[in-house]
């Protein structure tokens, strides 16, 4: 397997690997460096490994862990004793450190916070800000050239706001890293939140008009596919209905 490390920085780098083109980030401090995810499986994980200390210099002493879908943490196995880093609602694999809202590590001379700001793409997605370097690893929170994917255990209405912790405090300079794709700016992810949040509050505006969960995918203007809205629709309908908000009943209208 080949890894290109493409810069996104100085000491911040990425590289794709199959076969759903993941993004894997590698962040180089003055004593060591760390890996933002692992790729697919334990053999991957080694290659990737092996590659990120050759590039950063410096040993690879942490992996963090943006959310457990299997191209995201398959690789760990092969990483050796690395400090791995994760949301304690991370469950499918054991990890040497876990974190309930915030974490940071210093590689020397390079910060990195860890942030969860609750329930989004899945029920423990962590965000990573690199203060020094002006970059935001988001995972499968941002996705560049795809629809996002939706996980049941998400949360479609706090999305944006999750999105929203990491881009108050960014810039027209921040480079923000998708879970795939290439690096995006602060415009593209500003889009991607309001893409989001349109599911959550047109669905809302449906339930209240009436319209059935079947009927929706035609009842109005969305922004992803429909093979996408097929799979999210299920499910911001059972994420509103579980607050009590759910299509009132239509009574038939008798002649007199």
């Amino acid at each position: 397997m080949t890894i290109d490390w493409t810069p996104v920085t100085e000491r911040v780098f990425v590289t794709a690997v199959e076969p759903h083109r993941v993004n894997i980030g590698l962040v180089v401090g003055d004593a060591s460096a760390m890996l933002i995810d692992t790729g697919n499986t334990p053999e991957q994980g080694a290659e990737v490994l092996a590659s990120a200390t050759e590039k950063a210099g410096v040993p690879v002493t942490h992996v963090l862990l943006t959310h457990d879908h299997h191209d995201h943490i398959g690789g760990l196995a092969g990483m050796g004793e690395v400090i791995s880093i994760a949301h304690e609602g991370l469950e499918p694999v054991e990890v040497t450190r876990q974190f309930s809202m915030a974490m940071a590590v210093d590689l020397g001379n390079q910060r990195v916070e860890a942030l969860h700001f609750g329930p989004a793409h899945t029920d423990h997605d962590v965000l990573v800000y690199l203060p020094g370097e002006n970059v935001v690893f988001a995972g499968d929170l941002l996705e560049e050239g795809a629809d996002p994917q939706f996980d049941e255990r998400g949360s479609l209405s706090n999305w944006p706001m999750v999105l929203d912790g990491v881009l108050g405090a960014a810039n027209a300079a921040t480079k923000f890293v998708p879970g795939h794709g290439a690096v995006v700016d602060r415009e593209a992810a500003f889009i991607a939140r309001a893409e989001v949040g349109i599911i959550y509050s047109q669905t809302e505006m449906l339930i209240q008009q009436g319209v059935k969960a079947d009927d929706a995918a035609e009842a109005a203007e969305w922004p992803f596919t429909k093979e996408t809205m097929a799979n999210v629709l299920p499910l911001a309908y059972a994420e509103l209905a579980a607050k009590g908000i759910e299509p009132r009943r239509q009574l038939p209208i008798f002649g007199i």
